[in-house]
């Protein structure tokens, strides 16, 4: 049997969703990049940029508007210039499906979470006991 992960801990989100949510944003951010990335000419060898208006619609739009959510980012960006969005959200949908490594980010994010928990109890230890060495004897500790 599984941990149970009370439902009031996401807003009433399972953390699979809230993943879900935050993943959705890095997809719409790395999407937008593809995208700038395409409209700069990038991999086309000499033939320089490829559409240099709407890479720097897109440039501009992304400092002006910060993305903390994927899904309102793309809403102002689809008022703005529904050309520009609709191809941000087909490389979305494409690079979620097609590209992004889900079997590696497990690994990574597993892999990650160890070294973090590691180092996290090595530094507790080490402070107990250089604290523990420090210590007189008598001398309640703090």
């Amino acid at each position: 049997m599984g941990m149970y992960v009370p439902s009031d801990s996401f807003g009433g989100k399972s953390p699979e969703k809230k993943a879900s949510d935050l993943l959705r944003t890095l997809f719409t951010f790395c999407a937008a990049k593809i995208v700038m990335a395409q409209l700069e000419g990038s991999g086309r060898g000499g033939l320089g940029s490829y559409n240099t208006g709407a890479y720097q619609d897109l440039t501009d739009f992304l400092h002006a508007h910060p993305m903390r959510d994927g899904d309102t980012w793309l809403e102002l960006l689809l008022k703005k210039n529904e050309m520009l969005a609709l191809r941000v959200l087909e490389v979305r949908k494409a690079y979620c499906k097609e590209d992004f490594e889900w079997d590696i980010c497990r690994q990574v994010a597993a892999k990650d979470m160890h070294e973090a928990n590691v180092r996290l109890l090595r530094s507790r230890a080490e402070e107990a006991f250089l604290r523990s060495s420090t210590d007189t004897p008598g001398t309640p500790p703090v």
